[in-house]
């Protein structure tokens, strides 16, 4: 084929400018792909550990206050009376048992007042024991 004067030549598709700017762009996202994958990552550990923190701010500001109500005599003296059923002397306790359930507080009672008399306290502990391991 004879090309005449006015005739240009193809232009081919992939030219060297092309081929040199798509190796430098591969060659980036290579390069700065684990940088950016690290500061993201980086960033996730901060914004998680700056969540742990507060909710542990809180945790402690929750275990002062109930520190600071521990050392109000008041408070320790009720939570004696609900927690372990501590009485004051003088005090009357009553035992509400529901419609169908037994009580073995009269039993236990007078068992335990019948064997402890004239006993001391590591032989009546040691009786509990025997008495539990039944």
């Amino acid at each position: 084929m004879k090309r005449t004067v006015g005739e240009r030549r193809p232009r081919p598709v992939l030219t060297g400018r092309a081929l040199a700017l798509g190796a430098v762009v591969i060659l980036l996202v290579v390069l700065l792909a684990s940088p950016i994958h690290r500061f993201l990552a980086s960033r996730s550990d901060i914004s998680t550990s700056a969540e742990q923190l507060r909710k542990d701010q809180q945790q402690l500001r929750d275990l002062q206050r109930q520190r600071d109500r521990w050392g109000d005599p008041g408070y320790v003296q009720q939570q004696a009376r609900t927690r372990l059923q501590y009485a004051m002397p003088g005090d009357t306790v009553y035992v509400v048992v529901d419609k169908g359930q037994r009580s073995d507080i009269a039993a236990t009672a007078g068992s335990t007042a019948a064997s402890s008399v004239g006993t001391s306290w590591n032989t009546r502990l040691w009786d509990s024991i025997r008495t539990a391991g039944k």
